[in-house]
């Protein structure tokens, strides 16, 4: 799951940085060459100290409702953008970032037919365990190397602002889509972090912008984007395949055939169809190239059928089990129901029968897009038996359509 957070206040937090004087002489260097050797391709450090204005855009964002299915407490946002709150005496943050793009492109996500997109960050991989075991490594470097000094690895779900901390340490700045972009990789880099208690001087960040280009605005298909670089976590189809409730009927078509995730935004960007970021993609031996079983697409008809011993073989090595089997079938249901492929019906008809009301209602949903006889007759046959109100209500509105 990834914060949704404005770039605006990131600049005020970097006026806002303490000059320091590095306790640790050669560390810099020696962490830096170490993190290199481990797999991370950039490094960047900065201070420790709160990040101010990124929690006042924080909280702004939650008061406004655009983070809501995330559901951040006051607290929750303070922990995140005070690195001391979560490791006392924290004076640095060791940022990494590391590229996941390689020869393998992103399926088209409106193709016609039975396979679904997954976002390129999800098809290898789960970059948890493969960012956060190299960053576990990284800290006991340095806690060999310095006795005493403490760390606290931090990546993506942890506690701290990493797109704040990756700007603020010169890693990239901030996209118009609220993405971290890096003059080597473009956006396709995963972000990862060390908070740490050892002093070490910090990076300048990049005076580079995105000016005025539009294009990531424009090309998400949910207008989720604002001007200002907010990004509203109701109509993200990436945080919309992550949601554990019904995703908004109003949105499920511009769903398209994504299985998991939306890399709309990014595809287009200037800066990653950039012939530099096009040379740097990672090739040869890399985790986040797509896993045999699950490629850039999967068959959607198999992910709405299949076991919980299935669920586990194909998600379980990447990072989108974290949400369970139903929500990855409800995804597949609103995917087959954009299809144009009456092979799915039976499918869908099979997939009314599922012990999941989430995956019922959607299957009713998609059978209501497709259409015709078989789907029809499915749905009438169901509203006899279905119990649930809510499954109920999306028959109703399914048989209206179909």
């Amino acid at each position: 799951m990834r914060s949704r957070l404005l770039a605006a206040g990131v600049a005020d937090d970097i006026a806002s940085l303490a000059s320091s004087r590095p306790i640790a002489g050669d560390a810099k260097a020696r962490i830096t060459a170490r993190a290199l050797e481990l797999g991370f391709d950039l490094v960047g450090f900065t201070d420790a100290v709160p990040f101010v204005s990124t929690m006042r855009v924080f909280q702004q964002r939650v008061g406004d409702g655009l983070l809501s299915q995330w559901r951040y407490s006051d607290d929750d946002v303070r922990e995140r953008c005070t690195p001391e709150h979560v490791l006392p005496g924290a004076k640095s943050i060791v940022c990494t970032a590391t590229s996941y793009a390689g020869a393998a492109l992103p399926y088209d996500p409106n193709a016609p037919g039975l396979r679904g997109a997954v976002s390129c960050h999800s098809w290898g991989s789960d970059y948890h365990r493969v960012i956060g075991g190299r960053l576990r490594e990284l800290a006991r470097f340095i806690s060999d190397e310095y006795p005493g000094e403490r760390c606290l690895p931090c990546v993506d779900t942890g506690p701290l602002v990493d797109r704040a901390a990756a700007v603020r340490a010169g890693i990239g700045w901030f996209g118009r889509n609220g993405n971290v972009l890096t003059k080597r990789f473009g956006s396709w880099v995963l972000l990862g972090e060390l908070i740490t208690t050892i002093e070490v001087e910090p990076d300048e960040p990049l005076e580079t912008n995105c000016g005025t280009c539009p294009v990531c605005i424009d090309r998400c298909p949910t207008h989720a984007i604002g001007d200002d670089g907010s990004v509203d976590a109701r109509r993200c189809i990436s945080d919309l395949t992550q949601l554990k409730t019904p995703i908004p009927r109003e949105l499920r078509e511009s769903i398209g055939n994504r299985l998991w995730g939306c890399d709309d935004c990014q595809t287009p960007c200037p800066v990653n169809e950039s012939e530099n970021v096009a040379a740097n993609r990672v090739a040869g031996d890399n985790p986040f190239a797509p896993l045999p079983h699950i490629g850039t697409s999967m068959d959607l008809t198999a992910v709405l059928r299949m076991t919980k011993s299935q669920f586990r073989t194909w998600f379980g090595p990447t990072s989108m089990a974290w949400r369970g089997k139903a929500v990855l079938q409800r995804n597949a249901a609103v995917a087959l129901g954009n299809s144009r492929d009456d092979r799915a019906v039976p499918h869908l008809v099979a997939a009314l029968d599922d012990r999941k009301p989430l995956v019922r209602g959607h299957a009713a949903w998609a059978l209501g897009r497709l259409g015709g006889d078989a789907a029809r007759e499915a749905l009438k046959k169901h509203l006899d038996i279905e119990g649930d109100a809510w499954v109920r209500e999306e028959v109703e509105l399914a048989l209206g359509s179909a």
